[in-house]
């Protein structure tokens, strides 16, 4: 009974950052880039936080390096509906 209770939860903790994927992928907005982290340990191991016109923080986590190294603090990005992360060139 235990083992199933653990391999319930880790099956709803690992299904959680996929839907939230898929809910803000309908999603459009234009934000700036507010701050840049990475942690080793993660299976996301780079995230990017916008700050959105309106005040909302976004908080973007992605897998490679290339895709984060592409984002600079400061700049005006915007996030397109059907897309997972925003335009690779700056908003003007």
């Amino acid at each position: 009974m235990f083992d199933f209770l653990v391999n319930l939860l880790d099956a709803l903790f690992l299904l959680s950052p996929r839907r939230k994927r898929a809910r803000e992928r309908g999603k459009e907005w234009t934000g700036t880039v507010e701050a840049k982290k990475t942690w080793t340990l993660s299976a996301h191991a780079y995230l990017v936080i916008f700050r959105t016109e309106d005040g909302q923080r976004k908080k973007v986590r992605m897998d490679k390096k290339e895709d984060f190294d592409v984002y600079e603090e400061g700049r005006r990005y915007a996030k397109r509906a059907g897309e997972d992360l925003p335009d690779t060139k700056p908003v003007v």
